[in-house]
């Protein structure tokens, strides 16, 4: 059960096309006027401390997120990528959500580590037990809503598809839909074994955006409220 006094994370997850920054944003919205203490964290934009922090962690990001579709990424290797996703979520946890859940207050961010590491698994061992024990240092959220949503309909949703979202190096073939919905289904399983601890899941597929809304922000408010068992 948790403890009215401590401060939580919150973290929204799910599949590529899931809805997560859209929902979890709106989310805090509606929430935010019942408890003006909660923050919000954009976990590819987290709010650093000083200058420094931000350049350093945009250079991050632009390595990260900001390459040009098509981009060579495997020329630096799995465990290049491996290192750098769980350093990105690492300084996150540090400069961002630690000062704001030691001053007592709660936040929700708009994804964490699981997806990252839900396609992890996906990979031959030992790399898939490294990626375990790498994602493991890293703080796990007091609850996560998982925004479950068939891969057929999230690539309509999404329209254009980045080839690590289409599974481009891990196997994918040239047809970039296919490749998609095929590798989304692999992810979505592998989310099983994430080890996925207070999820509260929301079946996204055939609910309206305020539906799924409506649905979120009463698992928020739940959790918030020390309702959730």
């Amino acid at each position: 059960m948790f403890s009215n006094h401590r401060a939580l994370l919150i973290a929204f997850e799910g599949t590529d096309g899931a809805g997560k920054s859209t929902i979890a944003r709106a989310t805090y919205n509606r929430v935010s006027e019942y408890h003006p203490q909660l923050k919000f964290i954009d976990k590819n934009s987290p709010p650093v401390p000083s200058g420094y922090s931000e350049f350093h962690m945009s250079r991050l990001r632009e390595i990260l997120w900001d390459y040009p579709d098509g981009a060579p990424l495997e020329q630096l290797g799995d465990r290049h990528w491996l290192s750098l996703i769980t350093a990105w979520f690492q300084a996150t946890d540090y400069a961002a959500i630690t000062p704001i859940i030691d001053g007592g207050h709660s936040c929700i961010t708009d994804g964490w580590y699981y997806k990252y590491l839900a396609r992890f698994l996906l990979k031959d061992s030992p790399l898939s037990d490294e990626a375990v024990a790498l994602f493991s240092t890293i703080r796990k959220p007091d609850a996560v809503i998982f925004l479950d949503v068939d891969p057929e309909i999230a690539a309509q949703r999404k329209g254009t598809l980045r080839l690590s979202e289409s599974g481009a190096y891990d196997g994918g073939n040239d047809d970039r839909l296919d490749s998609f919905i095929t590798y989304q289904k692999r992810v979505r399983s592998s989310y099983q074994q994430c080890g996925l601890e207070n999820c509260i899941t929301i079946d996204t597929t055939d609910l309206s955006e305020e539906a799924v809304l409506y649905k979120a922000v009463e698992a928020v408010n739940i959790t918030l409220n020390n309702k959730l068992s």
